[in-house]
């Protein structure tokens, strides 16, 4: 609610992970108009299409009266309920159409299409930080609260009247009335509209909480008979219905509550991918649950009295509740932190056997080769280069590295080794598709967060610390704290593991969001006929090559990681020196070369030259097939989605996914793509990148 009774929706089209923070969210919507075929032999209409389609939309009740395909509406009527700055309360939001950058030069193949046959875009509410205002009013009986609501794009022509009503071009002389003429009508989903401050949700989770408490031994037996239990979603779209990998017919019914886990009955595996439990199953597990109800506030319920819970006092109760899930969280985010600040050179020790893990592990899963036998891959050059900056530094008098730190590094380059495992990015893939269409729902992606914290602690502890001496994760978040505070090299970093201590948040619950939403966002966002044949399509055939730059430029491509010359900074092997010349750079830490790796070892590349667009995917990759690195090179300053290793761009929370792009041409047959990416600081006294 605004002030004068204007009000935003605050989660439209959908919600995002700044939710809380921005007090709305939400996104700009686009409306894509392809005309009718021109007949051969007929001259191109005038004006052009371009500058008498105008699209219009408002929010609209089910039962209001709509305008329909045919009618007329006065253009000055229209622009006067036309939503500005100056005029929020305007019923109609003005569609802007999208226009080229002057800087582009616009490409074509021998058989592209020309402009006219392209599709006309109208950007709807294109802002930065969109707000969808709606003046609609509720009120106290059931019926106007449930009311449905839609948002509907009308497509207009501009057209023009004479005296006598007849229709005349808009330039004539005779033109006595301007109007739009409605074309078409594109309309979202029905939705409703739920006050934030009164939510009717108090009597739904009482109700809920109710059915759970019926219906918790029906539950128990079916998981001791191995019965696998489903998420209810109702009446819930195909593209839903597909992401979560469900159908009408296989759906099974469920009730949980923010303290029980949330199961989601399993799409078709990929094949060779081990599949993460859906329920936590060592007595380890257990322990958190039974914690968990330990520590549960149990709400007054008093009868007449309707309790208001503001969404902070929400969140603290969901981690109050959930305190063991929020420690896991917190060791995990030391470790995953410690990785990130550990520079290479500190691995010297152990280097040979580090080169020789990674060659076997994020190499030779790729088909490039060595070429000669007596040349090395620019990786283990690196690698062995500031390995030789460390040494010398020791022989110069620095102190030898401490046995708890060099154990305290074995475990962090195994962790970063098995992070980004085929094997690995393969489950996390899997649970991801599996459970993304819960993030639709607060409470269930809040026990997925939880669930897939207990597996990820579970899967750690036996797949990478048993072998070492620290066993277990709780143990090696110590051995990280105390590094930090023993060893000079680490100083600068005890505020931020003060920072991650402190409190009782959750750590990471912003970048699992950001992965679930994106995932969700690729498995509804294909293609009807990508859809269809999601399964049996490859990269390659989903967006086929359609001239000869194209033909070029697609398909697979591996780095010659022979030949790679490393040219950001020198490496100065002068006792007492940094490593890196440039002291505003930092170390490279081997979680950021590791990441390197699995986005530009092997790739593939998709070029459009008509959308003037670039996809990059990495086979290797958190997301499904077909999703992949999207950009648009139309010369204008835009934001990926996510990293080619299918890593969200909003997982740091605003620091990456900004970019600007063009596609050009230099020469005959010479296409030149120019792609500049940011990195933005997120802690004071740090330098922004790009």
């Amino acid at each position: 609610n605004r002030t004068k009774g204007l009000k935003i929706l605050r989660c439209f089209p959908h919600c995002c992970p700044e939710h809380i923070d921005r007090s709305y969210c939400g996104s700009s919507l686009s409306v894509s108009i392809r005309l009718a075929e021109r007949p051969v032999g007929t001259a191109p209409p005038e004006p052009p299409p371009s500058e008498v389609l105008v699209v219009f939309a408002r929010f609209e009740a089910v039962n209001d009266v709509s305008l329909r395909p045919g009618e007329c509406v006065e253009v000055d009527k229209i622009q006067q309920g036309v939503q500005t700055e100056t005029n929020l309360d305007g019923q109609w939001i003005a569609g802007v159409l999208d226009r080229p950058s002057g800087l582009v030069v616009t490409i074509r193949g021998s058989d592209a299409e020309s402009d006219e046959d392209k599709p006309v875009v109208f950007h709807l509410n294109s802002k930065a930080f969109p707000r969808w205002y709606y003046d609609w009013e509720s009120g106290a009986n059931k019926a106007q609260r449930l009311m449905k609501h839609t948002l509907k794009a009308y497509v207009m022509e501009h057209v023009a009247v004479d005296m006598d009503d007849n229709f005349t071009t808009i330039s004539s002389r005779e033109a006595f009335t301007q109007l739009y003429r409605v074309l078409d009508v594109v309309s979202s989903p029905e939705f409703t509209v739920i006050s934030y401050r009164r939510a009717p949700l108090d009597q739904l989770q009482a109700a809920q909480g109710q059915a759970a408490a019926q219906l918790a031994k029906e539950q128990s037996l079916r998981q001791v008979k191995g019965e696998p239990l489903g998420l209810q979603v109702g009446g819930a779209s195909p593209s839903t219905l597909r992401a979560m990998g469900l159908s009408n017919q296989t759906l099974q019914q469920s009730v949980y509550s923010p303290a029980h886990t949330v199961s989601v009955m399993p799409i078709d595996r990929e094949h060779g991918v081990s599949q993460w439990s859906g329920r936590p199953s060592s007595r380890r597990g257990a322990s958190f649950e039974d914690d968990a109800k330990r520590q549960r506030r149990i709400p007054s319920n008093r009868s007449g009295d309707q309790v208001l819970i503001h969404p902070l006092e929400d969140k603290l109760c969901w981690e109050h509740v959930n305190a063991p899930a929020v420690a896991v969280s917190k060791n995990i985010a030391l470790l995953l932190a410690f990785v990130r600040w550990a520079p290479v050179r500190l691995y010297a020790p152990f280097v040979d056997e580090l080169v020789d893990s990674i060659k076997l592990k994020m190499l030779d899963t790729s088909p490039t080769k060595a070429k000669k036998t007596n040349q090395m891959d620019c990786f283990s050059r690196l690698l062995l280069q500031h390995a030789h900056v460390e040494e010398n530094l020791r022989a110069a008098g620095g102190a030898s590295l401490p046995f708890e730190l060099e154990t305290l590094l074995r475990v962090a380059s195994q962790t970063v080794l098995w992070l980004f495992s085929p094997e690995t990015l393969g489950c996390f893939r899997e649970f991801f598709r599996q459970n993304a269409a819960l993030v639709l729902d607060k409470k269930a992606v809040r026990s997925c967060f939880i669930r897939f914290l207990h597996e990820l602690e579970e899967h750690l502890n036996a797949e990478v610390f048993a072998t070492s001496t620290l066993r277990s994760l709780a143990n090696v978040a110590e051995q990280v704290i105390a590094a930090v505070y023993s060893h000079e090299c680490f100083h600068s970093r005890r505020p931020l593991v003060r920072q991650i201590l402190s409190g009782l948040s959750f750590a990471g619950w912003n970048m699992f969001v950001a992965q679930m939403r994106d995932t969700y966002i690729g498995a509804t966002s294909l293609p009807d006929s990508l859809q269809s044949n999601e399964r049996t399509v490859t990269f390659k055939t989903a967006f086929p090559p359609r001239n000869a730059v194209e033909r070029n430029w697609n398909g697979e491509w591996l780095l010659d990681v022979d030949e790679v010359q490393w040219d950001t900074n020198e490496v100065s092997s002068s006792p007492g020196h940094k490593i890196n010349a440039d002291a505003r750079v930092p170390d490279v830490s081997l979680s950021s070369l590791v990441e390197l790796m699995s986005q530009i070892v092997r790739f593939e590349v998709a070029i459009d030259i008509q959308e003037r667009s670039l996809r990059v995917r990495a086979p290797q990759s958190l997301a499904g097939r077909l999703d992949c690195m999207h950009l648009v090179l139309d010369g204008k300053d835009r934001v990926f989605r996510m990293f080619p290793n299918g890593i969200s761009s909003c997982a740091e929370v605003g620091a990456l996914g900004d970019y600007f792009g063009e596609m050009r041409v230099e020469a005959p047959g010479q296409l030149v793509i120019f792609l500049e990416t940011f990195n933005w600081s997120l802690e004071d006294g740090t330098p922004s990148y790009h």
